[in-house]
Formats: structure tokens, C-alpha cells, sequence
């Protein structure tokens, strides 16, 4: 089984006769992540960012595809009667089940999880301020909106923790990050969460002095328990709506 695909862009690129894994990694993941691509062109290679690319449809043909006296390659995949080989869902489908093992998945390739309704909270754990917030603002608010609320030290699971971390991050719909402590593994997580498209909620205590890197992104500032539910629920408000 070989397969090809079409690209509309400001102009259409067309691969053909790859191998389904080689169409998947090279093309679909890619696209899916919205990254730069190198292509062959008629004037040599150049990059193609995916980020901007409008439609990617997949066909599969029994055999290779050849050019013939009565029609190129490309002529071909436009025919009519070809497009009844389109197969993008179904290779789609396959992906995410392939990708579906926690273990065998790359950073990027962690977008594919299915995303649940949920928020999954990134701050540091065993400060009684912290906590408080947690038990009393934060988990609260969010459940008032019907918004499931995961932390990774109330999961009972024997699985590693740097993996799981991950992908819940990957599967939630929602982020909220408290930075206050500034620990090493919260940015981290938030950066995380950052690359892969997450809608994520900022806040911090306004003790802390938030890091440069990411002073430049809207903080909920809280000194007390009141002001940080009723800025977060002005949040949540504007998320869903």
C-alpha cells in the first residue's frame, strides 16, 4: 500500500508513493504541530511552514503511482475517479491510536491526546498558602463552572511522574499555572503547556516577583483568597464565553 497527499497552500504541493509511517512522521505530525517543513521545489529545497497550510487531504493506492503516456503523477491524484481513494480520517484515527502508549510519545506528539474537560493545576505543593488557595479558591471556582480539576499528588497511580505530568497537561483542556515559590519544575510545566497551544490561566502571589521570561504574559496578582476568586472567575467567565 503506498500513499500521497495534497497540500493547498498559496499554491498546492503533492507527495506521492511514501510509506503510510513515513507520510505520518514527515507530514501529518507536522501539520498537526504547525511546523516548518523542507520541501523539494523546482529551484532545489525550501521550507514550507505547515502553520499557514489550509487543507491536507491522504490517498492510498494498492500500487505506486507512475507517470503514464496519458497523464503525469499529478494529473493523476486530480482525477476524479482518484479522490475516492481519500483516507485522512482514517489515518488520523490510526495515529492517535498508535500515539495512544504514554511511553512512546514525543513532546510534540503528545497534542494528539484526546483533550477532557478539565483543568490541570501546576503549583507548589506543601505551603500552607498555597494549599489553602487550592482547597478554598482555586478547585472550588472551577468546579462551579463544571470544569473537572486534576492535580498530579491526587492521582493514585504508580506511573512515573515526569510522564504523567505531561500528559495530563496534553489532555486537559485547561491550564491554571500558580507560580508563587518560582520552583524550577512549575515553569517547566508551564513552558510545556505554552509550546503545545493550552489555554492557560497565570497567577501568582504578589509577594513573588514573577520571571522575566514570562513577565510579559497576563498574571492574575492575588495578595488574598478574595481577590484571587473573583479574578479568576472573571477568567473562567472570559474563557468560556
Amino acid at each position: 500500500m503506498k500513499y500521497h497527499a495534497k497540500i493547498e497552500y498559496s499554491n498546492i504541493h503533492y507527495w506521492w508513493n511514501h510509506s503510510k509511517e513515513d507520510l505520518v512522521s514527515k507530514l501529518l505530525i507536522p501539520f498537526i504541530n504547525g511546523q516548518v517543513v523542507l520541501i523539494s521545489a523546482d529551484k532545489g529545497k525550501k521550507l514550507l511552514n505547515l502553520k499557514n497550510v489550509s487543507r491536507l487531504t491522504i490517498y492510498r493506492t494498492d500500487e505506486k503511482l507512475a507517470p503514464t503516456d496519458e497523464k503525469s503523477v499529478i494529473d493523476q491524484i486530480n482525477d476524479s475517479e482518484f479522490q475516492k481513494q481519500e483516507c485522512t480520517e482514517i489515518i488520523i484515527k490510526e495515529a492517535k491510536l498508535n500515539l495512544a502508549s504514554p511511553q512512546s510519545l514525543s513532546l510534540l506528539q503528545r497534542t494528539f491526546l484526546p483533550q477532557q474537560e478539565q483543568v490541570f493545576v501546576i503549583m507548589k505543593f506543601n505551603d500552607r498558602t498555597l494549599e489553602s488557595a487550592y482547597e478554598g479558591v482555586i478547585k472550588p471556582t472551577f468546579e462551579k463552572h463544571k470544569i473537572n480539576v486534576v492535580r498530579v499528588d491526587e492521582i493514585q497511580n504508580s506511573g512515573k511522574i515526569s510522564d504523567q505530568i505531561l500528559d495530563l497537561i496534553s489532555s486537559s483542556k485547561y491550564i491554571f499555572s500558580d507560580l508563587t515559590g518560582a520552583r524550577p519544575n512549575c515553569y517547566y510545566e508551564t513552558g510545556f503547556a505554552h509550546a503545545i497551544g493550552k489555554e492557560i490561566i497565570l497567577s501568582c502571589n504578589k509577594s513573588e516577583k514573577i520571571h522575566f521570561d514570562l513577565s510579559g504574559n497576563r498574571f492574575i496578582v492575588w495578595e488574598t483568597e478574595s481577590e484571587l476568586r473573583r479574578e479568576l472567575e472573571k477568567r473562567i467567565k472570559a474563557i468560556l464565553s
